[in-house]
């Protein structure tokens, strides 16, 4: 009896210690998960509004805040227009993240910015944007700087990384059949982003992450971030890599420069089209697109101006990479429409004979309005090069063939 009386106090005893020890809101588990990896949130001073941010994302529909991959349980319901339209690229712009960048695609330590206001955004709007042109799905990620908005702030970009993805996290599991996320990566800290990618994938549910094209001026074929691309691939299956382009910088005495030697046209016009093409050349004559094979990528705009640079580079510098190169690029490489790429520009990608299966549709909301993506639209349904098929297949099917079981449909 004494022996059972032992035994019922110390269950008790650890109890009591672990009901005392348990998260007492939603904002005290983020914290705790951030605490657990080494990550201290307050190093950013709006923290308690970010959370509170949130936890309100969670409340305003009832759903708990939990752990674990919440994949998508059933197919997205089609709401209305031409298919069942799936969205690759969309941007999710919360309050407190404008107030962190108020210009998008710089940095707010130099107030740089990327030339352009970010625009307002919330969930409804979206939701209202998605119905004009029948979007069902969208992957949601946030646009330049996303986490390095504090260059050279390595305990903030770590810090703005974490938040963002549970933020994302939580539009995901309280809209599961509307959106899904690419997580934020805290490049260039590698050991850090690895970190934050194993808790991102394995734990928020994130179906892929979203880079910049380049982390404080480092480009992403950079040999600082071959261990980031290690851990990446060494997940297992397939890892969708999504590449958002983002301000170009020089570093100079220690500071960084926007290189925008164009300053009266808007930089996201032009330099972030090259910018494409920087890194993803990058990757290719590094050969991490060559040595990662589990890894598929993303890339925006059909690609910016990469196409115009393969044979340019290719033929002339590493013609031993060129028919390698362009296998991945017809295999691995993804290519979405947003902006207006369906005019004229598609047609110099699949020269390259890049496969129609592997395009997909994306809008770049908030920062293309709805009278632009209309256009967009447009000239996709009018383009000749492509079936009527073909185009149902590039607004509503060939995105499953990319994210396969990372998506669940009915």
């Amino acid at each position: 009896m004494k022996t059972k009386s032992v035994l019922v106090s110390v269950f008790i005893a650890v109890t009591a210690s672990l009901v005392q020890a348990a998260p007492a809101s939603i904002e005290d588990s983020i914290a705790s998960h951030a605490s657990r990896d080494g990550i201290a949130l307050s190093v950013i001073d709006s923290t308690p509004t970010i959370l509170a941010a949130i936890a309100d994302t969670y409340r305003d529909k009832g759903v708990e805040y939990t752990q674990g991959n919440r994949r998508r349980s059933a197919k997205p319901v089609v709401r209305r227009g031409v298919g069942n339209i799936f969205d690759v690229h969309s941007h999710a712009i919360p309050d407190w993240y404008r107030a962190i960048t108020p210009f998008a695609g710089g940095n707010v330590a130099s107030g740089s910015g990327g030339g352009f206001a970010t625009p307002q955004w919330n969930v409804s709007a979206h939701m209202a944007f998605m119905d004009t042109i029948g979007i069902s799905h969208s992957v949601l990620g946030f646009t330049g700087p996303s986490a390095n908005a504090y260059f050279g702030d390595k305990a903030r970009t770590i810090a703005l990384a974490r938040l963002i993805n549970e933020q994302l996290a939580a539009f995901a599991r309280t809209y599961p059949d509307t959106f899904s996320f690419f997580a934020s990566i805290p490049l260039p800290y590698v050991e850090e982003s690895i970190t934050e990618l194993k808790y991102a994938v394995n734990e928020l549910g994130a179906v892929g992450i979203a880079l910049m094209s380049n982390h404080e001026g480092l480009y992403l074929g950079y040999d600082l971030f071959t261990p980031f691309w290690e851990a990446l691939d060494g997940l297992g299956g397939r890892q969708i890599v999504y590449v958002h382009p983002t301000t170009p910088y020089l570093k100079v005495n220690d500071q960084w420069i926007p290189a925008n030697p164009y300053f009266e046209m808007d930089q996201s016009r032009m330099e972030f089209y090259m910018e494409t093409a920087r890194t993803f050349m990058d990757l290719t004559v590094k050969q991490t697109i060559h040595n990662f094979t589990n890894t598929h990528f993303v890339l925006p705009h059909v690609g910016g101006a990469f196409p115009v640079m393969i044979d340019r580079v290719l033929k002339t510098m590493h013609t031993d990479l060129y028919e390698a190169s362009l296998e991945i690029y017809r295999t691995r490489f993804w290519w979405d429409s947003a902006s207006p790429t369906y005019f004229h520009q598609i047609g110099g990608l699949l020269a390259y004979d890049i496969p129609k299966g592997n395009l997909l549709y994306g809008t770049d909301f908030p920062f293309i309005n709805a009278a632009v993506t209309a256009a967009d639209f447009e000239s996709i349904m009018a383009y000749p090069g492509l079936t009527d098929e073909e185009k149902e297949d590039l607004l509503s099917r060939n995105y499953q063939q990319l994210f396969g079981d990372k998506l669940h449909f009915s």
